[in-house]
């Protein structure tokens, strides 16, 4: 299970981790994602030579379990840090509720992530 960056600065008080693959970071959004207060991903670029997970990767996590990527800022050469934290029950863009559709077919969604979107977007999600 990755730990959090050594001997990096936080930023904002937010834990900096890297997960090499969508699976790795559903493990850790399994056993985290109802007591963290958010992390900050380091994605590494697709030139970089790193193993990373995607920003769709994140995203699709991310909507699984109740959780949202925001903030971009510049890491280094080689990666970005996306913040990365529960998502607040609001509105949710149609290209968000098409994505949860189809995590929902493929079986992926988790009840924090549904509770998430809250019941008026469960509602509109059913009549598209």
């Amino acid at each position: 299970m990755p730990q959090p960056e050594k001997n990096k600065k936080v930023i904002k008080e937010l834990p900096i981790f890297s997960f090499k693959s969508a699976n790795e970071l559903r493990e850790w959004l399994m056993g985290n994602h109802a007591v963290s207060e958010g992390i900050w991903l380091r994605i590494y670029k697709k030139n970089s030579g790193v193993e990373s997970v995607t920003f769709e990767e994140v995203l699709d996590e991310g909507l699984s379990f109740g959780w949202s990527e925001s903030k971009r800022i510049n890491g280094d050469e080689k990666s970005y840090l996306q913040r990365f934290t529960p998502r607040t029950i609001g509105t949710t863009s149609k290209r968000n509720l098409e994505h949860v559709k189809r995590l929902i077919r493929e079986n992926k969604m988790m009840p924090s992530g549904l509770k998430a979107l809250g019941l008026d977007n469960l509602g509109k999600m059913k009549k598209r």
